[in-house]
């Protein structure tokens, strides 16, 4: 379970939190955050993930607060974080990526290997597990990252624009697997409404850092609500 309470985001030397006053408790379930260009989807995923300590406000994980110097590790095996944009070690494979992430949470060297190398497969690069990181297209590295959240077999995944570069084949696969997830916790931004739709049981939107709607997603719920509620993208 996710809980996020009175969440503000302020980064230094700007005026406006990017994320401001959030409050939030998922459980079982997809949801999906939507909204425009800087409305604050990757600053609130940062900070529920652990990456990014709140200005104010509290994010717990299973009631564990990942900023308390005593519970965070215990915190953080229970996520699983899928960033839009990070650096990769461009001479590591694919395999030796995946599994030393997964190492790093605790796992034997040979348990973390044989579950990189089932992500791998479940992403559809088993093919390509010994290739380098810098010999892969940057559809197959979104596919590595999601391999490493998969790995971790974390009860919350939290996935930043899972499906950017990937092809409709692919888009379809990680549409799947991330349903599979769904009696645990998964939180996702997306810009692409249609896998919204498809997908998600729940619906965040944020503009200009506040939620301004959240609930479940009915069958009421169509694109044109969703666009007009996410507005016009920060130019």
């Amino acid at each position: 379970m996710i809980k996020v309470n009175a969440l503000t985001v302020r980064y230094p030397r700007t005026a406006t939190p990017s994320v401001s006053e959030v409050f939030l408790q998922l459980t079982e379930g997809v949801t999906a955050l939507l909204g425009a260009n800087g409305a604050g989807k990757t600053t609130l995923l940062r900070a529920v993930s652990g990456a990014l300590s709140p200005t104010s406000g509290r994010v717990t994980i299973d009631d564990l607060n990942p900023y308390a110097r005593r519970e965070r590790k215990s915190a953080l095996n229970r996520i699983a974080f899928m960033p839009q944009t990070a650096a990769v070690p461009r001479d590591l494979t694919a395999l030796d990526f995946v599994a030393y992430l997964t190492w790093m949470r605790g796992k034997g060297r040979s348990e973390a290997r044989s579950q990189a190398m089932q992500a791998l497969d479940a992403v559809g690069l088993a093919g390509r597990a010994e290739d380098k990181l810098k010999k892969l297209s940057g559809g197959m590295v979104r596919r590595v990252w999601f391999a490493q959240a998969l790995a971790a077999q974390a009860g919350t995944l939290l996935l930043d624009e899972p499906s950017t570069g990937l092809d409709p084949r692919q888009r379809a696969t990680m549409v799947e697997l991330i349903r599979g997830r769904a009696k645990g916790t998964v939180l996702l931004s997306s810009h692409i409404i249609e896998d919204v739709l498809s997908l998600a049981t729940s619906v965040v939107v944020l503009r200009e850092g506040r939620v301004v709607h959240q609930g479940p997603l009915t069958s009421e719920v169509n694109e044109s609500w969703l666009l007009s509620l996410i507005g016009d993208p920060e130019e």
